[in-house]
């Protein structure tokens, strides 16, 4: 090293990385390949897409304005849409239609067609009256408010219009709703349902009252309304004139002048005792204590009389608007009856009153007696008797024996728990069910012929409320739209098959019968065989009893062969249940929209009510359609089933199938139209 070298300063150079060769490592692609790539790709879907998609026809009718199909990819060629298997929904629109979403499901079918139909809106409807007066408006027998009205919205269709007013005659069309939203009008001329009525008297001034109503004093024109009507005139110190006439509307008419007749004077007739027959003149005029009216000025014999008394003659004067009083103790007159009873320790009573042993010698007011002997263990005497005065009557009796009591002991009627009281039925023959070509007939109702040889008790009541509370008083029967079902008069409802058998088990333990049902499997069953306890009676029976009680002959329905009835004879769906119930029967009217107190109608010849009408009825049987071979002695039914029959109208009926008697149903759960009522046999 050289002393030159030991000057030099060493400086640091930049490191540069040597450029990579242009012709090593991994080239890039241009774009051409690329798109050349990408476009095979895509053909290569739309392949498998076009391999496995699946024709799909879309029908809507009518013809949409705008179709869509979300949910998934969809491809649409011509008519079809070329869709892979899967869950879509197709949606459509058109004006005046309701908006079309539906799922339609695509499966690997190859060609598929789905149809729809659209909906039409509702439209409105606008009803006019002329004259402008109110008319309640009813459509399909829906009471829907008073003329002027607009319905927004009304269903698109033919629709029953009926308008009802009191001064007007009803007036009943059709009328087409197009629907769409469009708006229609219906223009509706009246006919006036009044007559105009020319009433006078002489004198004049008396006071008008058409039906009742106080319509002004004559001379007047009355506008009355169509119909018989009755019209009284009322004048002080007048007797009251009253007829009737037949007011035809449109037709003016003139009643002719009414002659009016001053007032009588009037009598009042009492009597110790009471119910003493009065003739006054020779005429018969009622019984004691009684007020008549009398014309004034005459002189009038009145003879009063009664059974076992001595009659009395009396004469009386009236003067115009006198009021007379005329009180007679009466005289009574008696006959001796003298008796003779075995055993002669038996009880004697007389018109209901316990008189003690047997006497020798009765004396009784010469009328009719009711006398009754009893003894225990012998069957009770009975028997009417009227004594002679002056003349002495012999009785002799002799009570049966113990087993002629057994005998004549069977009573006519019963009663469960001292309160429910039982009518006996002697059985006989019936066919059950309808014919097929029978009008209104159901596939349930099955003809058979049935042999009833076992006597029964039906209850003449449906089981009521009260009733029914004493033995479940947690029990309510509700309420079926504004009507209270639970008042205790009421037949009980909303109780199911099960609930009435465990009631007729709790009755017959409070009169020491033998229970009739038994639990099986967690369901009441018929105790086989069936006992004389309380049960539920067979639908045999219960046929037997509603439909042939008045001869071999029965009607279709419970008041004959044609609906409508022309007499209110039960519970149905009147005009009063219209806004309850969806049919109801036309002009009928029974006043009650909900149930009717039991035995608010007539009995039927057996002496049994509401056979038809209030409530249906749970029967005994389990419920079948099975085919019978040959006559049935005294069925009662399948011994197994889920369901049990259901007999019986009811208050919500107003349908002519539903009110006629073969009419089956059937059910196992509550309701509030059916109730039941209870049966046993009687030995």
């Amino acid at each position: 090293m050289t002393d030159n070298d030991e000057n030099l300063t060493i400086e640091p150079t930049p490191f540069t990385r040597p450029e990579a060769s242009r012709t090593g490592g991994r080239s890039r692609l241009g774009p051409v390949p690329v798109v050349i790539g990408t476009v095979f790709i895509l053909l290569a879907l739309a392949a498998v897409f076009m391999f496995l998609a699946r024709a799909v026809k879309i029908e809507i009718s009518p013809s949409p304005a705008d179709v869509a199909i979300t949910d998934g990819f969809n491809y649409q060629f011509g008519e079809r849409f070329l869709m892979l298997s899967g869950e879509y929904r197709v949606k459509a629109t058109l004006a005046g239609y309701e908006t079309l979403d539906r799922p339609i499901l695509v499966t690997p079918e190859a060609d598929q067609t789905f149809n729809f139909a659209l909906v039409k809106l509702p439209g409105i409807l606008t009803i006019r009256t002329d004259p402008p007066v109110p008319a309640r408006v009813l459509i399909d027998q829906q009471n829907l408010g008073a003329t002027p009205l607009t319905i927004d919205p009304i269903a698109p269709g033919l629709h029953d219009v009926s308008l009802v007013s009191e001064r007007f005659l009803t007036y009943d069309t059709e009328i087409e709703i197009d629907g769409k939203r469009a708006h229609q009008f219906l223009d509706i001329t009246l006919e006036p349902a009044w007559a105009e009525v020319t009433v006078n008297s002489l004198p004049e001034g008396a006071m008008i009252l058409v039906d009742g109503e106080s319509l002004g004093e004559t001379p007047a024109i009355i506008e009355m309304i169509e119909g018989k009507r009755q019209v009284q005139l009322q004048k002080d110190g007048y007797k009251i004139w009253q007829s009737t006439i037949d007011v035809i509307a449109g037709r003016s008419v003139e009643i002719p002048t009414a002659r009016l007749i001053r007032s009588d004077g009037k009598v009042t007739i009492t009597t110790s005792p009471e119910g003493a027959n009065v003739t006054i003149g020779g005429q018969y005029r009622g019984q004691t204590p009684l007020s008549v009216e009398l014309r004034p000025g005459n002189t009038y014999p009145i003879m009063l009389s009664r059974a076992g008394f001595e009659p009395v003659e009396r004469t009386v004067t009236v003067q115009p608007d006198q009021d007379l009083v005329l009180e007679t103790t009466l005289t009574p007159v008696l006959g001796v009856i003298r008796l003779f009873v075995e055993p002669g320790d038996a009880r004697l009573y007389v018109d209901g009153n316990l008189i003690g042993t047997p006497l020798p010698r009765l004396e009784l007011t010469a009328r009719n007696h009711q006398i009754r002997i009893t003894k225990d263990g012998y069957a009770p005497f009975e028997t009417s008797v009227t004594p002679q005065p002056g003349r002495d009557q012999q009785l002799m009796v002799t009570l049966r024996t113990e087993e002629e009591a057994r005998v004549a002991a069977i009573p006519e009627r019963i009663t469960a728990k001292g309160e429910i009281e039982l009518k006996l039925i002697l059985p006989g023959s019936l066919k059950m069910g309808a014919g097929r070509r029978e009008p209104g007939r159901r596939s349930n109702e099955i003809e058979k012929d049935v042999q009833l040889t076992r006597p029964y008790y039906l209850g003449v009541h449906e089981v009521t409320n009260a009733w029914f509370t004493a033995f479940a008083p947690n029990h309510d029967s509700g309420t079926l739209g504004r009507s209270l079902l639970g008042a205790a008069d009421r037949p009980v409802v909303n109780v199911s098959w099960q609930d009435a058998a465990e009631f007729c088990n709790w009755l017959s333990e409070q009169d020491g019968l033998p229970p009739a049902y038994e639990m099986k499997n967690g369901q009441w069953r018929a105790v086989v065989p069936m006992t004389t306890g309380y049960r539920l009676p067979t639908e045999a029976e219960w046929a037997w009893a509603a439909r042939y009680a008045e001869g071999s002959n029965p009607t279709r329905f419970p008041w004959g062969d044609v609906m409508p009835p022309r007499e209110v004879h039960a519970n149905y769906a009147d005009i009063a249940a219209q806004n309850m119930v969806p049919y109801h029967i036309a002009g009928y009217n029974d006043t009650y929209r909900g149930t009717a107190p039991v035995g608010s109608f007539a009995a039927n010849a057996f002496g049994i009510y509401d056979l038809a009408g209030n409530v249906s009825e749970w029967i005994h049987d389990f419920y079948s359609m099975a085919l019978p071979s040959g006559v049935l002695t005294d069925p009662t039914g399948p011994d197994q089933g889920e369901y049990h029959v259901v007999r019986g109208s009811n208050y919500t009926h107003g349908r002519f199938s539903e009110l006629r008697w073969t009419f089956r149903d059937y059910g196992a759960d509550a309701r509030a139209d059916t109730g039941f009522r209870i049966a046993r046999y009687l030995e």
